[in-house]
């Protein structure tokens, strides 16, 4: 039985008069001096019968569980050292819970063994069984030393430790009443029930604001508090396009079953707004405005301050940025439900479309392939039945012709299936999907279009549609061509094309006019993108914290090994000053780097299958390539030496049927695109070098980069008895919380959940586990088994498989297992728990080793945290430094 603490708005409701007589049911003891208080169903000494009934009934000791308790139900703290003797010849090695019968009876729950409280407490326990509010859980620890004889007698000196709960408003009463018996409450060790931790002996608990959740308490001081950093106060860097703070309420579509939140209805209008189109009269409101003078008619630019005579190409559309969980999905779905409302009915630009296409009713949503199940059970859940007609365009289901379109809504798909739609084959034939004008195409995750070179975002592009919407909670990943290229697709003029986002905003911020650049994008964002900050939504708080795990001996001892090799070979190689094979040994110091990060994860558990050597022959770096990717893909943004699109970490998506991307031992990279365009030519990949450097494919799906070239040492199953430290701390911080409280693992890579799994299993804790290899229709049957079984309270999760998409609000805790080179990915993977739908308040934990290569890290998240970052515009020519710089570079990082 576990209860969550309220709301405070309960406080002050008792008046003076209940809360003396409470004081007074805890200060007075029994009438009768000696004659204990005797409950409802239990004799003077339980049998075996009783000890049934206590079972049954839930082994607290509170008879009651009164309505009154659950207003501000709090935990006071533990009464230490309450001496006992058990009746059992039996008895269990481990503590076992018991039930407080009476001031000088104990009974175990699930056990059959009874005891009897020495006389010391006993006044002090019958005031506290007196009160109806008080909730006590108890816990029985055998005496080691206990003598044989009391064996013999089956009498054993035992020690009961009591968790005291009740209402917050007897704060300063229970304080006062244990400190008459001389007895100050400690700090509890088990988190019975996830409410705040009140102490009334403690100086931190005058006030029920600024106490913790009892479980956040016992995790941080398992963790060792002390040493834990609150990084709760998060900078987000995007708050600089944050706008449309005041904008008006839109009326509740009628199509919509789900009531939308203040926020969702003022998204409502923002967009309703813009798919009217540009405002040119409403006085510097929009980027254009136009302005008369004498017969002459001038548009400005109010992001440049510059006028032109013609009037600007029409736009309908927008951006809508806010934060991960914020329900952005329901609020398209609600601007979808408008085309049927009455206030709507012309309000769009329907004219505004391609003369050369068929304009069609249809809105086009196109997602990444992962969320398809997800946006078609958000449109059944919020769609009231009988409104919208929904199509899913993937796969063997395909639409063929215009007809095909009749009565249908919605037309679901994906960014790859458009993709080969677009000139399939390298023909010039249109594809149906690009000879049509949706009335609307919505990009959800519209971040994966940011490589405006790319195939995929070149055939987004090219569809034609009246009104256009992107839709991310990372607008801005890298750098601020991230932005350019969701300007580009929604076709906001003069910003579709992005060398006037170059020219207005970029290259001023370049050339030291950083303050107006800053004001020009804020103008820019007010007009066509909403973004508000997260607190405009009153979620439970968020508490993140940085926990330092210090390595074993043993550790510590394998990874200065490690780490020293590494050091000394690229001192050995910078001091030679050769660039004679430096591409072979960058990739071996990545592979070893890759070595320091596992053993932070796996402790002395990690093995590499071989010493790894310099790849010389093309048939190693076969063997080597997709490892030597994945992690110079995770360190930093990949260009295609051919075409100069970019690929990042967040481009991680499913593999498709045209020929796979190539990765040089020289580190130049060949996106599928040029891959099959090679192939065609019968040619082969350029890398620049006089003689040809070997290349291989790889793959960019989520299951190859869960992969390592590591392994343990032995079996998972066989590491109990010694397990790597971050995974002790993890366990351990699991065993601290209340039974109903689901957390949530995530680690880069399967080998880690591995370790984790085996640590689990021995700790008896029960968990599921969603990776790249779980095939996608078991996956909603593992989600939800982790959502609905009370018993499953952990969720082992990859980062690539659970950073977007995912809605897991039943879990209050996460855990990152080692820190990302990406920011952004750890915190898209944080916000699948707070979110919209969640309850209470959410605590991270962000694992790191201390004074590792995991500390360099986090110093890189900042860097690419720091503004001054999104500016950086990365090789002009779209190459990988892969000279003696590249090394110097990775030695820096050392």
């Amino acid at each position: 039985m576990t209860s969550q603490a309220p709301a405070p708005s309960c406080l002050g409701q008792e008046t003076t008069e209940i809360r003396a007589s409470k004081r007074r049911r805890l200060d007075q003891p029994s009438a009768v001096v000696g004659i204990e208080h005797q409950r409802p169903g239990y004799s003077e000494s339980p049998g075996i019968s009783d000890i049934e009934t206590l079972y049954n009934t839930g082994c607290i000791s509170s008879a009651n569980l009164v309505e009154s308790s659950n207003c501000n139900l709090v935990c006071f703290g533990m009464v230490p050292k309450i001496y006992a003797k058990c009746h059992q010849a039996q008895l269990p090695s481990k503590d076992f819970a018991v039930q407080i019968v009476s001031s000088q009876q104990f009974a175990a729950c699930d056990l059959d063994i009874h005891g009897t409280i020495l006389s010391d407490h006993g006044q002090m326990l019958q005031g506290l069984l007196d009160d109806e509010t008080i909730v006590i859980h108890a816990c029985c620890t055998i005496a080691r030393d206990s003598t044989a004889q009391e064996h013999c007698f089956r009498q054993t000196l035992c020690v009961l430790e009591l968790t005291i709960y009740g209402p917050f408003d007897l704060l300063d009463e229970i304080g006062d009443f244990f400190q008459a018996y001389d007895v100050y409450l400690q700090d509890p060790r088990d988190c019975h029930r996830d409410v705040k931790y009140c102490n009334p002996h403690r100086l931190f608990s005058s006030d029920w604001h600024s106490c913790l959740l009892l479980s956040d308490f016992l995790s941080t001081t398992t963790l060792g508090l002390a040493h834990l950093e609150d990084v709760t106060e998060r900078v987000d860097l995007l708050d600089i396009i944050s706008s449309q703070d005041h904008l008006e309420e839109a009326d509740q579509p009628r199509l919509i079953a789900a009531a939308l939140h203040r926020h969702q209805r003022q998204a409502l209008t923002f967009m309703l707004r813009r798919e009217r189109g540009w405002d040119l009269n409403n006085s510097g409101q929009d980027v254009w405005e136009a302005f008369d003078s004498g017969q002459t008619r001038y548009f400005i630019n109010r992001v440049s301050n510059v006028h032109q005579a013609d009037p600007p190409a029409q736009f309908v559309g927008g951006i809508i940025a806010d934060p991960m969980g914020l329900g952005k999905t329901l609020n398209m779905i609600a601007l979808i439900s408008t085309d049927y409302e009455d206030y709507n009915q012309g309000g769009a630009h329907w004219g505004n479309y391609d003369s050369k296409t068929s304009p069609v009713a249809a809105t086009l949503i196109i997602v990444p392939q992962p969320l398809l199940a997800t946006w078609e059970y958000q449109l059944s859940e919020h769609v009231k039945p009988g409104y919208m007609n929904i199509f899913r365009h993937h796969g063997k289901t395909r639409l063929a012709r215009i007809d095909d379109l009749n009565n249908i809504t919605i037309v679901l798909t994906t960014y790859q299936t458009l993709s080969a739609d677009w000139k399939a084959g390298g023909s010039d034939r249109i594809n149906f999907m690009f000879s049509v004008s949706w009335r609307r195409i919505i990009l959800d995750e519209a971040h994966v279009i940011r490589n405006m070179k790319s195939r995929m975002a070149r055939a987004i592009c090219d569809l034609s549609a009246i009104s256009r919407w992107a839709v991310t909670g990372t607008p801005i990943q890298n750098n601020l061509n991230d932005l350019a290229a969701l300007l580009k697709f929604i076709r906001a003029c003069p910003y579709d094309d992005p060398k006037r986002f170059e020219s207005d905003i970029s290259r001023l911020w370049k050339s030291d006019g950083d303050v107006e650049a800053v004001q020009r994008l804020k103008r820019l964002s007010k007009c066509l993108i909403l973004r508000r900050d997260k607190r405009t939504i009153k979620l439970p708080e968020r508490h993140d914290f940085r926990c330092p795990v210090d390595f074993s001996d043993a550790e510590r001892k394998l990874y200065d090994s490690v780490h020293q090799k590494v050091v000394t070979k690229l001192d050995d190689v910078l001091h030679e000053g050769s660039t004679l094979s430096t591409t072979g040994i960058y990739v071996n110091m990545l592979q070893q780097i890759e070595s320091l990060r596992l053993i932070c994860n796996l402790g002395v558990h990690y093995h590499s299958r071989h010493e790894t050597a310099i790849v010389q022959a093309s048939s190693e770096w076969a063997m080597e390539a997709q490892k030597a990717f994945n992690i110079q893909r995770e360190m930093e943004v990949i260009f295609c030496s051919q075409c100069s699109s970019i690929l990042d970490l967040t481009d991680t998506i499913e593999d498709t049927d045209q020929d796979t991307p190539q990765f040089s031992q020289c580190l130049k990279f060949a996106c599928a695109e040029c891959s099959h365009r090679l192939r065609l030519a019968k040619k082969t990949m350029v890398c620049g070098h006089p003689s040809r450097c070997p290349s291989a494919p790889v793959s960019i799906a989520n299951v190859a980069f869960e992969e390592t070239g590591f392994q343990l040492s032995g079996p998972a199953r066989d590491l109990t008895n010694d397990m790597p430290s971050k995974v002790k701390a993890l366990v351990a911080d699991l065993k601290s919380l209340a039974s109903n409280v689901k957390s949530i693992v995530f680690s880069t890579w399967r080998l880690t959940l591995d370790v984790v799994k085996a640590g689990l299993m021995d700790a008896g804790i029960q968990s599921v586990r969603f990776d790249g290899k779980v095939p996608q229709k078991q996956r909603s049957e593992v989600l939800n088994q982790f959502k609905t079984d009370p018993n499953c309270r952990v969720l082992l999760l990859t980062l690539s498989c659970g950073a977007v998409g995912l809605t897991l609000t039943e879990a209050s805790r996460a855990y990152l297992m080692e820190p990302h080179w990406n920011p952004t990915i750890e915190e898209q993977a944080l916000a699948r728990i707070h979110r919209i739908g969640q309850t209470r308040e959410v605590t991270t934990v962000r694992f790191y080793i201390r004074d590792s290569f995991e500390e360099t890290v986090m110093e890189v998240q900042k860097e690419k945290k720091n503004l001054a970052g999104l500016l950086k515009f990365d090789n002009d020519d779209g190459s990988v430094d892969d000279s003696l710089g590249a090394l110097r570079k990775l030695r820096r990082l050392l």
